[in-house]
Parts: C-alpha cells; sequence; structure tokens
C-alpha cells in the first residue's frame, strides 16, 4: 500500500516568507516529486505573492512530460488593502485578476483547482457565475471552496463546487460530517494541517528557527485549546517505529472520505518523514486510540 500520491505540499507560511532561503524552498519541491508529490497548493495573497512566484520558479524547471503530471491549485477572494490589512474580495474584478496573476507567476495555461477562500454564504452564490465562466473558458479545471464550519456545510450542496478543503487531524475533526456528506455528492475532500500544526511536538514552545516562531505564535492566536490537549498527550512520542506526525498524518490518509492531505514543511528531513509514513499501516489499535484523542 502507498498513499503517498495522495499527499500535497502546501506553498505557503514560512516556505514561502522571503527569509527562508529561495533555493532551499525550490529544493523542497524538487524532493517532494522525486518523492511522489505531485499535487501543490497555494494561495495569491500568500506572503504577498512570493510563495506563488516560488511556486513558478520550481515547476518551470521541470521537463514538460513532470509538469504535466503535477497538480496545481491556488486561491482568490482574500487579498491585502492599501493599508496592508488581509480583506476578503469576491468581486469579479478581483477574482479574475487573481487567476490571470496566478498563471502568470506560476507559469501554468489553468489552475487545476481554484479554491474560494472562506466565502460566506453570498459570497459563494455570488461569485459562482464567474467561476463557471472561468471554467468554461479553460483558465480553472475544478472550482474549490476552502473554509471552515457553516461556509464548507454550504459549498457541500452546491453542484458547481467540485472540492472542499478544510482542517481535519487527530485533535480537530469538527468537519467530520460535511465530510462524509461531501464524498456522497461526489465531491474531492482536501485535508489541511493534518498533521495538527505540529502542537504535540516535543519542545514546539521552544523555537530553534524563525519557522518555528511562525508556527508558535499561529498556535497561540488560533489552536489554543488543540495546543493545550496536545501537551499532555505523551503517549504519541512512545510508539515504537513511528514518529509522532507520522502517526498523525497516517490517521489522516486512513479515512476513507479524504481525498489529499495537504502537509508543508521547511525541512527535507521531514518531507521525507510523511513521506514514508504514507506508505505504512497503523499499528494494530492505534487507529481507535488516535480516534479518542477528540473526545
Amino acid at each position: 500500500m502507498s498513499d503517498v500520491s495522495r499527499l500535497g505540499f502546501g506553498c505557503s507560511g514560512p516556505w514561502g516568507m522571503r527569509w527562508f532561503d529561495e533555493a532551499s524552498a525550490i529544493e523542497l519541491i524538487r524532493t517532494a516529486i522525486n518523492q511522489g508529490i505531485s499535487h501543490f497548493d497555494t494561495g495569491s495573497f500568500y506572503c504577498d505573492g512570493e510563495a506563488e512566484r516560488r511556486l513558478g520558479l520550481a515547476l518551470n524547471a521541470l521537463g514538460s512530460h513532470e509538469k504535466k503530471a503535477i497538480t496545481v491549485s491556488s486561491k482568490t477572494g482574500t487579498r491585502k488593502n492599501t493599508r496592508g490589512k488581509l480583506v476578503k474580495d469576491f468581486s469579479e474584478k478581483n477574482m479574475r485578476q487573481d487567476v490571470e496573476t496566478s498563471l502568470l507567476k506560476i507559469g501554468v495555461p489553468y489552475l487545476d483547482i481554484l479554491y474560494l477562500h472562506g466565502p460566506d454564504d453570498a459570497s459563494l452564490h455570488k461569485a459562482l457565475p464567474v467561476l463557471t465562466d472561468l471554467k468554461q473558458q479553460g483558465v480553472i479545471k475544478k472550482i474549490g471552496v476552502c473554509g471552515e464550519g457553516r461556509g464548507l456545510e454550504v459549498a457541500t450542496n452546491v453542484p458547481e463546487v467540485d472540492v472542499l478543503m478544510g482542517s481535519f487531524n487527530i485533535l480537530t475533526r469538527h468537519h467530520l460530517e460535511t465530510f462524509c456528506h461531501a464524498k456522497q455528492k461526489g465531491k474531492e475532500v482536501v485535508a489541511i494541517a493534518p498533521l495538527a500544526q505540529g502542537l504535540y511536538r516535543k519542545g514546539f514552545l521552544r523555537p530553534r528557527s524563525l519557522a518555528d516562531i511562525w508556527y508558535i505564535a499561529r498556535a497561540v492566536v488560533k489552536n489554543r485549546s488543540e495546543l493545550h490537549r496536545a501537551r499532555s498527550v505523551k503517549w504519541l512520542h512512545e510508539v515504537e517505529g513511528w514518529t509522532a506526525s507520522q502517526l498523525a498524518l497516517r490517521f489522516v490518509l486512513d479515512q476513507p472520505f479524504i481525498d489529499t492531505a495537504m502537509t508543508t514543511t521547511t525541512r527535507p528531513e521531514h518531507l521525507l518523514l510523511n513521506t514514508a509514513a504514507a506508505d505504512r499501516c497503523l499499528p494494530e489499535g492505534l487507529s481507535a486510540k488516535l480516534d479518542s484523542l477528540t473526545v
């Protein structure tokens, strides 16, 4: 059994920051491809556009046959205003401009998936005619929605939406029912944060790099309850032959309603651990134990 083809690489966060060496970022994409990963996700507003540019540099180094095997997704609906603050903008002008910019920066003729980023009900339905037109033009292949809670629930029942993207991991499973429903409707499901953002890692609160500082700050602001629970699960580090992150990832891949688990990292050794986990089966009894972590 190998589920490496179900792994994706998220071109975001520290990976796309200017303080992370560009050559190292591009080499991570090459390593991912060599390991069998072929799905790369980014966003027009990630790292001020640097993430899309870097992904483009990495993909442009591929041969034409190799490039055709790659799936690329990006996002629209969030942008920076004149004061540098992220705001929502699902206007036709902004969405078309996002797609045009993404295609240029990434260097591809079309996006395999374009996600609306966190739309409310009204924004989703307002955007659909524009997205449908972009799909008919061939500049996007699938329409997706990336969000939380009600936004994904509504998208599940919209026929035009092909793909749902949301969080799912050993500590956060509030989208379980929505994702199962989406699969019943024939939609694809992409899990983000499948490693639970490494909140359970030993020494998580002791940064070793700029990337670690970024992850800690995000966890304190957005995932405080999960962080508290993760600090008490010491047994994750006591399973022979497995790292805690490998257990977390394998659990997500074992869910029948998950098509893709979207991971990200700035460290080649972590990338290799992820792909290794995708080639293994959980030890007997571990699935039920992991399932109990949110109870």
